[in-house]
């Protein structure tokens, strides 16, 4: 019973938050006889707030003669950056429609019958020769690296896909790059004299967002050229935002605006700021701790992989599929102590670390290549192995009755790693073994690469600003990408009719029938829209991407969600 209550308590925090929210709005029209118009109540779970008040300061910026012709080459190339991530999203959602449905094929490969109808699909996919159709056992390769990390598409639901604990993260990141979106869209409309009517914000549920309007005859009245800027400013605008932000971290300027700040640089280790309190570890891995290395793998040394810094190979070593790399070298031990139970080895998906319920004891095999001449499994006391036996590359180079061991792991849930680190305040190195999830594990313990040089300086900011950008960046190539797809209702849907518009306007007047009347940047008052007019041929290729892509859309987004349930 005790363990429902904190599951239950987000839920009863957001019911009784928009509760709350309800009740004040019917006060408000009960008291005032009327509500605000700047402050709207759409539905239950939907507030929005609009306001005029940042019209002018738009226009201003947008119309300043000093950044004018900055401005207008900043959203041509807009344009060119909003058809090709139109092309390159289109090309990435067909992946990963055959991603999703070759790793539902996979999951679902016990219930189907003994025939493999998913073999097309595999194949489709990049599969290898080596899949053989659903078997029981650890998933295929292709069916980890379709549902994990290799995955186009996945869904973002905070406290499932993501951390719970990156919940404020992950709203403000959120809000902020549909700000800057609808931005986009509001200055490329002032430079192209359509001045925005209102912008606000708006909370569904628990996602933030951003509007703005424009006045329709304004825009209907603008070319296609610049309505194509004003669609393609918002993706141009995420883009701009990701590019920023990658170069601030990548360049070092965060870290160095951090030292100045009183903060210290750590190039060869990670600094431990944050450990869940259902963690395994809480309590036995101190803050402030420095880990320097993860198995074998020294967060220091470039040349180790998994990434160009300490913290990305941090991230590297512990998502990366089946510890690949991270252990060099096996363990001698004397094989006499073999305390196999009968169950320590029965190791499945649901039980990746074996069915024993002794949890002192850990499945063994041999190392490396002689894993092949002789498999053969041993159940040793975990830690006792881990922190005092020699190592080896194999048998022969331990003691007479000696093996050389690792720890087994057929499942990436389930693995033994070794953190070494130096505790605060201390130059001696120490060793703590963990067994479970190294995703887990990666989500439970927060790091950074910057240390407080002072006592009173909080040690989490530092991650937390870095986690912050990480969302910041992460959103805005989402919605980079995704706005650019088009599909019904989004930015790239309309940027695509009017690129067919376009392209039949430039046919037109080469054949000599354009009206020689019309001016070249606006349409006269009562003319019909240009992005109306596609002819049949683009109506109709205007008609089937739209819904193909569409459709390649929400099947894509419901089978993410599928694979989470299976």
């Amino acid at each position: 019973m005790e363990s429902s209550y904190p599951s239950l308590l987000p839920v009863l925090w957001f019911v009784g938050a928009w509760a709350l929210v309800n009740l004040g709005f019917v006060l408000a029209r009960l008291v005032c006889r009327r509500t605000s118009d700047s402050v709207e109540l759409v539905s239950p779970l939907h507030v929005r707030i609009t306001t005029r008040a940042l019209n002018g300061a738009v226009e201003a910026i947008a119309q300043s003669p000093r950044i004018a012709r900055v401005l207008d080459g900043f959203y041509a190339a807009g344009v060119f950056v909003g058809v090709a991530s139109m092309v390159l999203c289109t090309g990435l959602l067909g992946i990963a429609a055959i991603q999703i449905a070759a790793a539902i094929g996979i999951r679902a490969g016990a219930a189907l019958p003994s025939v493999d109808l998913w073999q097309p699909l595999v194949a489709l996919a990049g599969g290898s020769a080596g899949y053989t159709g659903p078997a029981e056992g650890p998933e295929p390769r292709l069916g980890r690296r379709l549902a994990g990390d290799a995955q186009v598409l996945q869904p973002i639901i905070p406290g499932v896909t993501l951390p719970a604990g990156h919940l404020w993260h992950y709203l403000v990141a959120l809000a902020a790059c549909a700000v800057i979106h609808e931005l986009g869209h509001a200055c490329a409309a002032a430079r192209a004299r359509v001045p925005m009517r209102a912008c606000g914000v708006f909370l569904l549920g628990i996602y933030p967002g951003a509007f703005v309007e424009l006045c329709p005859r304004l825009v209907a009245r603008a070319s296609v050229g610049r309505r194509l800027r004003i669609v393609c400013a918002g993706v141009w605008h995420n883009a701009a935002t990701a590019l920023a932000v990658w170069a601030l971290v990548r360049s070092g300027g965060l870290g160095a605006a951090f030292a100045r700040a009183g903060w210290a640089q750590v190039t060869d280790a990670v600094v431990v700021t944050e450990v869940a309190g259902h963690s395994p570890l809480q309590g036995r891995l101190p803050l402030r701790s420095v880990v320097h290395r993860v198995d074998d793998v020294r967060l220091g040394n470039a040349s180790a992989g998994f990434g160009a810094t300490a913290i990305a190979r941090w991230t590297g070593v512990l998502t990366a599929g089946g510890g690949r790399g991270s252990t060099d070298a096996g363990f001698c031990v004397d094989a006499r102590a073999n305390q196999d139970d009968g169950l320590c080895c029965e190791m499945s998906a649901r039980f990746p670390l074996g069915e024993s319920p002794d949890a002192a004891i850990f499945c063994f095999e041999m190392f490396a290549r002689e894993r092949l001449e002789r498999a053969q499994s041993w159940c040793f006391d975990l830690r006792a192995v881990l922190a005092q036996s020699a190592r080896c590359r194999t048998s022969r180079e331990c003691l007479r009755g000696d093996v050389c061991v690792v720890p087994r792991a057929p499942y990436a849930s389930g693995r033994a790693l070794r953190l070494y680190y130096r505790a605060p305040g201390s130059r001696r190195e120490e060793m703590l073994v963990y067994a479970g999830s190294p995703a887990e594990l990666w989500l439970e313990v927060q790091v950074s690469s910057l240390e407080p040089r002072f006592a009173w300086l909080p040690l989490a900011l530092p991650a937390g600003v870095e986690t912050l950008l990480q969302y910041v960046l992460s959103f805005s190539l989402a919605f980079c990408l995704l706005n650019a797809l088009p599909a019904w209702h989004l930015d790239g849907n309309l940027a695509l009719k009017l690129l067919i518009a376009g392209s039949r306007r430039r046919q037109q007047a080469d054949a000599g029938v354009a009206d020689k009347q019309a001016a070249p940047e606006t349409q006269a008052d009562g003319q019909d829209d240009p992005a109306d007019d596609l002819g049949s041929g683009g109506q109709l290729l205007y008609t089937v991407v739209g819904t193909s892509t569409t459709v390649l859309l929400v099947w894509c987004a419901a089978g993410s969600i599928l694979l989470l349930a299976l």
